[in-house]
């Protein structure tokens, strides 16, 4: 669910790390635009937190005590599910990113990316966009080739508008970058996302951009 754009984007750490906390902390609030209203070490209690803190993005890490894999993204999920949350972690095995793809994450990044490319995604990933690690798309694109090898490519078709906006979403654009690119009001770019992801049946962007690079409906080109 895409929500308005405030002047502060409020952003929640979640790391059983205290220096990778402070780190984080100390980087996001150096931008006027960020303010960190919190930090946890686990994901227990969070639905009462929640509530308290009212973060934009959150920032979440998949190995804390005794939460593995994609389970901490899972209660995350279950007791926020509209909530912006990126992954910031030091896994990168393709199992996981597949789980978290599934569960609807809106960004993939693994630890020691670099500071700029951090707070873009936190921007980005506010703004209803997504904000997938270079690599982490390409395992991502790896898993989608497997899975579609022996699937014969669909009939989809879609309208030349359609066609722009899947583009501009497989460039990482958010709703409102896109309407403004193609001179449409967000409502109508979200309008075509809907028509989009039912052709493809993806359940979120994504899969829908996996899937029609996949097809080669569109060409995936990994950003730096």
């Amino acid at each position: 669910m895409l929500k308005a754009v405030t002047a502060m984007i409020r952003t929640l750490i979640i790391d059983d790390h205290p220096v990778v906390r402070y780190g984080l902390r100390h980087m996001l609030e150096s931008e006027a635009d960020i303010e960190v209203v919190g930090e946890l070490e686990d994901i227990h209690g969070i639905g009462e937190i929640l509530p308290e803190l009212l973060p934009d993005v959150v920032l979440l890490d998949l190995e804390m005590h005794d939460t593995h894999g994609v389970d901490a993204l899972r209660h995350l999920r279950g007791e926020a599910p509209d909530v912006y949350v990126i992954i910031y972690t030091s896994h990168d095995e393709e199992e996981r990113i597949i789980q978290a793809a599934e569960l609807g994450v809106d960004g993939y990044l693994l630890k020691g990316s670099p500071k700029e490319e951090i707070i873009e995604a936190v921007r980005s990933v506010n703004e209803g966009g997504t904000a997938i690690e270079s690599t982490v798309a390409a395992k991502l694109m790896h898993h989608m080739n497997r899975r579609f090898a022996e699937v014969q490519k669909p009939a989809v078709r879609f309208s030349k508008r359609e066609k722009q906006v899947l583009e501009l979403l497989a460039a990482g654009k958010t709703n409102r970058q896109i309407g403004k690119t193609l001179f449409i009001s967000e409502s109508t770019v979200k309008f075509h996302v809907h028509a989009i992801l039912n052709k493809l049946n993806a359940g979120n962007r994504t899969e829908a951009v996996s899937i029609a690079a996949q097809y080669g409906l569109i060409t995936l080109a990994c950003r730096d």
